[in-house]
């Protein structure tokens, strides 16, 4: 791997909400799997190469450049790229079709 992958503490509570979100549709079970999959395809595709992946559209349209989105599926991984240290941040999981400028917006404010 050629760079460190770091999940922030949001990373992980919007996963949480996904996943419990996502229970009502898949089970329990399987609600923790995908919550288990997207952390490891987070840290594999992200460890490779995080420059693979472009600047969230979302919020490049609101002046927003430094975050990056990954598409999984369904779903989406909000990430930031300290390119110096190599590091990724995961800031969110989310659906694909989750609105990401509201979620920011959401973020902000509390």
């Amino acid at each position: 791997m050629n760079y460190d992958v770091h999940f922030t503490e949001l990373s992980y509570k919007t996963l949480a909400v996904l996943t419990r979100y996502m229970e009502s549709f898949l089970g329990q079970e399987e609600a923790i799997r995908l919550g288990h999959q997207l952390l490891d395809f987070a840290t594999n595709k992200l460890g490779d190469n995080p420059l693979q992946f472009p600047i969230s559209h979302e919020l490049e349209t609101l002046g927003i450049t430094d975050y990056r989105v990954m598409l999984v599926d369904n779903y989406k991984i909000l990430f930031r790229l300290d390119e110096k240290d190599k590091t990724s941040y995961v800031m969110a999981f989310l659906r694909q079709k989750q609105n990401t400028q509201e979620l920011v917006y959401q973020i902000t404010i509390l």
